[in-house]
């Protein structure tokens, strides 16, 4: 991650949100589990439900992140195929606007990521400790509330973040699941 090392397609992206953020996942479960005594019931669909909110909040944050990565620590983890698909060169994201063809580059990730966190409700849910299914639902209903602003706000002009009423609501939404 220090070199600035450049991602060409999603599956490298993946491989690296598999070994940055999904063990962060995995270990708070581990370690609720332990505290809580609780035996370990559903683990495997419990862990690819974790990696999935893990990973689509790493890659949410490098979009909202996309040009101060850019700019001050020449990272690029959008996918290099990504941007060749759309005729995007890297430069955009020295900008301080998108255009339609980067918008559509955001596009396909935040579908991909809209997938892997409807993909991982099902499992947070089957977290038999209350206190972190409820903060996992809370943590999942930011990264959706976070995706819908990313389709909609350019990351390149601001810094897309959520409003004190989203994170109320998004907390209110996790505890009443």
């Amino acid at each position: 991650d220090a070199s600035g090392k450049k991602y060409k397609n999603w599956s490298d992206l993946i491989y690296y949100c598999q070994n940055s953020a999904n063990p962060v996942g995995r270990f708070v479960i581990d370690l609720m589990y332990l505290k809580e005594k609780k035996k370990k019931l559903n683990l495997d669909s419990i862990y690819q439900a974790s990696d999935n909110l893990c990973t689509s909040l790493q890659i949410l944050n490098h979009i909202q992140d996309c040009k101060d990565d850019y700019m001050n620590l020449r990272r690029v983890y959008i996918p290099g195929n990504l941007l060749k698909k759309y005729s995007v060169s890297q430069k955009i994201l020295s900008t301080n606007t998108s255009n339609n063809c980067f918008s559509n580059v955001i596009k396909e990730i935040i579908d991909k990521i809209d997938e892997m966190l409807e993909n991982s409700v099902k499992g947070l849910k089957l977290i038999s400790s209350r206190r972190l299914r409820i903060e996992t639902l809370i943590i999942l209903n930011i990264a959706k509330r976070l995706s819908n602003l990313l389709k909609i706000e350019d990351p390149l002009k601001k810094k897309v973040k959520l409003s004190r009423i989203d994170l109320i609501f998004c907390f209110i939404k996790g505890i009443m699941k």
